[in-house]
C-alpha cells in the first residue's frame, strides 16, 4: 500500500532497536515519533552514575566492531568519529582452585600461570588457534553475510551449510576436542557463562562468543556504553525527531486488518498506518495486540519462542582492594562442574564471575576507586512474578559476601541492584529474560518483523538474537527498512556517513 499522508510512523521503544529504526525512517524522509515508557533513551546500552560511580544498564562490552560500525554505517553514521572505542587489552583471566591462572586474549598470547605454565601455555595456544582456524570463517560468514539480513532458517543454512558438521553437538564437547587438560577446558567454557547455560547444554555454535575475542577482540566506548545509544540520540535530534519519555502504550490500534495507531496510558491516541514495536514480540501478543487481531504466526511464535535466562544484576563502587587484572575475571569449577552457577542456592558462593570495566576506563570511577558487575542468577521460577524481594536480598547479601572474599580489602561504597521484577518493569524486559529468546535459538524460532498485520513491525529482543549491540541496531533497521518498502513504495536509502549531519 502507498502512504501519501504526513501522520508520523510510530517507534515503539528508544533503546537500541528503536532508535536505530527512527534513524532509517527519517534518513528516509518519513515523519516520526518514538514513545518510550522510560525517562531516558538508550534501554540497555546506556549509562547511570550514582554516587560518582557510572554503571552499565545491561551490555557491559563492545564484541564485535565490525559489525557495529556496518550498522552505524546503514545509519549514515561514522562509528568511529561518533564512538571512539579502547580496546581491552586484557579481556579474560579464569582462576582455578588449584591455583592456575588462565589468561584469554588472542590465539598468540593467551597464556598459563600455575603448575607446568610453558607446557600448558603452548597446549592452549594451539587449542585456541585450531578453534580459530575451524571457526573463524563460521564467525566471518556470520558477521558478512548473514546477520546484516533478516534472520531466516533458509537464508542461514544457505551461507552456512559448509560448516554445518562442524556445528553440531554441544559446546562442552567441541571444547574436549580441542583441549585434553581439564583446567584449560573450565577456562574456555567460563567464557560462556555470560549465556545463561552450562557447557554441556549449549549448542556448540555458541563458541562463537569466544571467536570474537580472537577474531576482533573486546573494546569499550570511550565514555562507556551509553556513548552508543547517546549518538544515536544526537543524530535523531539533529533530524528534529521527537522522542516522548514516559509514554507508555497501552494498545496497538487495529482496523480493517492493519494497524492505525496507539493509545497511550493517558487515553491519548497517535493515529498512523505504519507501527515499528521495538518493545519485544510477546508484549505486542499478550498486551498491546487485541486478542482478536494477533495473527496466527505471532501466536505460535510467541507459544514457541524460548526465552533466556534471569538473572539479579550486582554492581558495585568501591576502594581499597587490589584491582582484578583483566576486564572479566571467573573463579570456577570444572568444566562439567559448571552448570551449578546458573542455578540459585543458598549460602555464599564458592565461585564467581564477575567484571571491572574501570580497569579499562578509569573515569567511570572516582580516584583510586573501582566498578565491579557481577549477575547472581534467578531460577527456580516459572513466572517473574513468582519472584520476591526478599530473594532477591539474600542473594545480594551472599554475593556481596562472595566479592570481599575474592577482593580482601575491599570497601564498598555503593550498591546497585536490578533482579528480574526490575529488569522486566524498569528496563522492559519480557518476563525478566536478559536476552529475550535463548542464545543458541534457530531462527526459526525469532518474531518475524513483519508481523502480518499491515502497518505493523516488530524489532527489538525477539526479533534477533538478542545478546548483542549490533544484532539489536540491526533488528530496528531491518524492521524499519521493511517499513518502507513495504509502505512507501520505494528501496531505503543506501546509508553513508557523509549523511550524517
Amino acid at each position: 500500500m502507498m502512504r501519501d499522508d504526513k501522520r508520523p510512523t510510530v517507534v515503539i521503544g528508544a533503546g537500541l532497536a528503536g532508535l536505530a529504526a527512527a534513524l532509517v525512517l527519517a534518513r528516509n524522509d518519513r515523519p516520526v515519533v518514538v514513545v518510550e515508557a522510560s525517562d531516558e533513551a538508550g534501554g540497555c546500552c546506556s549509562t547511570t552514575t550514582n554516587d560518582g560511580f557510572t554503571f552499565n544498564n545491561g551490555a557491559m562490552y563492545v564484541a564485535v566492531p565490525s559489525l557495529i560500525r556496518a550498522s552505524f554505517r546503514r545509519l549514515g553514521l561514522d562509528f568511529d568519529r561518533e564512538v571512539p572505542l579502547v580496546a581491552i587489552e586484557r579481556p579474560h583471566v579464569t582462576h582455578l582452585e588449584n591455583g592456575t591462572a588462565v589468561h584469554l586474549s588472542s590465539a598468540a598470547t593467551s597464556y598459563v600461570e600455575g603448575d607446568r605454565a610453558d607446557a600448558r601455555t603452548r597446549q592452549l595456544r594451539d587449542g585456541l588457534g585450531r578453534l580459530q582456524q575451524q571457526w573463524g570463517p563460521v564467525y566471518r560468514t556470520l558477521v558478512e553475510e548473514v546477520l546484516p539480513q533478516e534472520p531466516a532458517l533458509l537464508r542461514t543454512l544457505s551461507k552456512l551449510w559448509r560448516y554445518l558438521p562442524r556445528m553440531s553437538g554441544h559446546a562442552s564437547r567441541l571444547i574436549e576436542a580441542h583441549f585434553a587438560d581439564v583446567d584449560l577446558q573450565a577456562a574456555v567454557a567460563s567464557t560462556l557463562l555470560y549465556t545463561g547455560q552450562a557447557p554441556d547444554r549449549l549448542p556448540a555454535t555458541q563458541i562463537i562468543g569466544l571467536i570474537a575475542m580472537l577474531e576482533e577482540g573486546f573494546h569499550l566506548p570511550r565514555a562507556g556504553m551509553g556513548a552508543i545509544s547517546a549518538a544515536m540520540t544526537r543524530a535523531l535530534s539533529r533530524r528534529s525527531v521527537p522522542i516522548r519519555f514516559g509514554a507508555h502504550v497501552r494498545e496497538i490500534v487495529v482496523e480493517n486488518g492493519g494497524a492505525r495507531g496507539i493509545v497511550l496510558a493517558d487515553g491519548e491516541r497517535i493515529s498512523t498506518d505504519c507501527v515499528v514495536a521495538t518493545c519485544s514480540g510477546f508484549e505486542v501478543v499478550r498486551h498491546l495486540l487485541p486478542a482478536h487481531a494477533v495473527p496466527r504466526r505471532l501466536a505460535h511464535q510467541d507459544r514457541a519462542a524460548p526465552l533466556s535466562h534471569r538473572a539479579i544484576s550486582i554492581q558495585v563502587g568501591g576502594s581499597g582492594a587490589v584491582l582484578p587484572r583483566a576486564f572479566i575475571t571467573n573463579r570456577v569449577p570444572s568444566m562439567r562442574q559448571q552448570a551449578a552457577l546458573q542455578v540459585s542456592a543458598p549460602g555464599v558462593p564458592r565461585w564467581l564471575a564477575y567484571t571491572c570495566p574501570s580497569l579499562v576506563l578509569p573515569e567511570l570511577a572516582p580516584s583510586g576507586k573501582a566498578v565491579l558487575e557481577l549477575y547472581a542468577p534467578a531460577t527456580g521460577i516459572h513466572a517473574t512474578s513468582e519472584w520476591t524481594r526478599a530473594m532477591t536480598q539474600a542473594a545480594v547479601d551472599d554475593y556481596l559476601d562472595a566479592i570481599r572474599t575474592h577482593l580482601p580489602g575491599l570497601g564498598i561504597e555503593s550498591v546497585r541492584i536490578a533482579d528480574p521484577q526490575d529488569f522486566a518493569s524498569g528496563r522492559h524486559l519480557y518476563e525478566g529474560a536478559l536476552y529475550g529468546i535463548a542464545p543458541g535459538t534457530t531462527p526459526d524460532k525469532f518474531f518475524p518483523h513483519r508481523s502480518g498485520l499491515r502497518g505493523l513491525y516488530l524489532g527489538g529482543q525477539t526479533t534477533f538474537p538478542g545478546y548483542g549491540v549490533p544484532t539489536a541496531m540491526l533488528s530496528g533497521i531491518q524492521a524499519a527498512e521493511m517499513a518502507v518498502r513495504d509502505m512507501y513504495g520505494k528501496a531505503c536509502q543506501a546509508g553513508s556517513p557523509r549523511d550524517a549531519s
